[in-house]
């Protein structure tokens, strides 16, 4: 029985939000947390891809969002980006309360990776080449037109370099200094 109550519990807990009032709130908590206008696309990867938020729910209070002016929109090189007006930020700061601190928290922490990934993405390219036997993995790290490194990488297989390629995208300077150390010679005192 005791068993039987916690699998309960677990799944309760693991529970995607479907109500579109507690998904409003958590996107104007995630936007005012960022502090920055936010596309669709990064939104919805924050919200719905990492399985916090339902996808109707999402859709839901994205467009609620617009209606209430609690956000505004501006059209930016193909992209629809949203920032959270007065009213918006306004609610975020009462009603933030009236969702789960660990939701609020996961979410955040999801949205600053996001952030991130998204800004790693434009300073490194990677590409992929099937071979017949393994996979190349091309990276080229990028500071303002500036090559810094070019590199390809040979893996057993594609799910292999898509891995690799992941990693590489979550701390690309990390990669790059780390391969500066590993081949200079330390200063010896």
């Amino acid at each position: 029985m005791r068993d039987e109550n916690l699998h309960k519990i677990s799944e309760l807990a693991d529970r995607t939000i479907t109500d579109p009032v507690t998904a409003n709130i958590l996107l104007c908590c995630v936007m005012q947390e960022m502090a920055q206008p936010l596309d669709s696309d990064l939104l919805y990867d924050i919200a719905v891809t990492s399985g916090i938020i339902n996808y109707f729910a999402f859709q839901d209070a994205l467009q609620t969002m617009e209606e209430t002016s609690l956000v505004s929109c501006e059209q930016k090189n193909g992209r629809k980006y949203y920032l959270l007006t007065p009213k918006g930020e306004n609610t975020a700061g009462r009603l933030q309360y009236l969702t789960g601190k660990s939701s609020r928290e996961h979410l955040f922490r999801i949205a600053k990776a996001a952030v991130q990934r998204r800004k790693n993405e434009e300073q490194v390219k990677l590409s992929y080449e099937p071979l017949e036997q393994g996979c190349h993995l091309h990276v080229q790290i990028i500071d303002h037109e500036l090559t810094l490194l070019e590199l390809t990488l040979f893996t057993p297989d594609e799910y292999q370099a898509r891995l690799l390629g992941d990693k590489i995208l979550m701390n690309p300077s990390a990669v790059y200094h780390e391969i500066l150390r590993a081949v200079m010679p330390e200063k010896n005192s």
